[in-house]
């Protein structure tokens, strides 16, 4: 249980006082309590202020590795990134947040993950989440291994490159920031996405999704 911890981003501090208990990853299906302090709401509304004015519409989703819930919708979210693809305007960012208390390889599955894209770029990340999610015997040993898959396409110098990446303490620190990041939002599950920082509390279904993005558009 972790308590008073504390996030400063765009010059607040959140501070977020919470005992979460998940019994699943899907929304509806988690189960949680938890107390926020003013400060944390405040952070909530500040950064979605970060957005108002520009041109720019980022969309970006919390994803856990071993969700079925994230597994389902990584369809969607790439469909919605072929769309927008060539609008300058149009960001899309992907970000880990392993349920550890669930998922008992999830936080190796996001350092997997952010290291095929750190070394392959987006293309091999999608890759290797599309093996990831259909794999049913997973373990931390098959993160790893699944670098030598074909359908990635990794060099044996990419794959010494995947390997430095995993081990390395500041690929950690990334899943640790995001983690972070989520739980400063009062993130409640996976997927979760936001769109210009403000959480998408609409149907997660590709039709929704593009008239959403697509009215932030000026």
């Amino acid at each position: 249980m972790k308590t008073n911890t504390v996030y400063k981003k765009i010059g607040i501090t959140a501070v977020l006082s919470s005992v979460i208990l998940f019994s699943g990853c899907e929304f509806g299906e988690e189960k949680f309590t938890e107390t926020l302090t003013e400060n944390t709401k405040a952070y909530t509304q500040e950064f979605a202020k970060t957005f108002e004015g520009t041109d720019k519409v980022v969309i970006e989703e919390f994803s856990d590795i071993e969700c079925p819930a994230c597994k389902n919708f990584a369809p969607t979210y790439e469909r919605l990134e072929k769309a927008f693809a060539k609008n300058k305007n149009v960001e899309f960012r992907y970000n880990h947040f392993p349920l550890e208390s669930i998922h008992k390889y999830a936080y190796a599955g996001a350092l997997a993950t952010e290291c095929a894209g750190v070394v392959g770029g987006k293309k091999a990340r999608k890759e290797y989440l599309h093996l990831a999610f259909a794999e049913k015997k997973l373990s931390t040993n098959f993160y790893r291994e699944l670098r030598k898959n074909t359908t990635i396409g990794f060099t044996e110098k990419q794959q010494e490159r995947f390997l430095a990446c995993f081990n390395n303490k500041n690929t950690s620190n990334i899943i640790k920031n995001h983690k972070k990041e989520g739980s400063a939002r009062n993130l409640k599950g996976t997927p979760t996405v936001y769109i210009n920082g403000t959480e998408y509390a609409g149907s997660r279904n590709y039709d929704a999704l593009f008239l959403e993005i697509n009215s932030k558009l000026k």
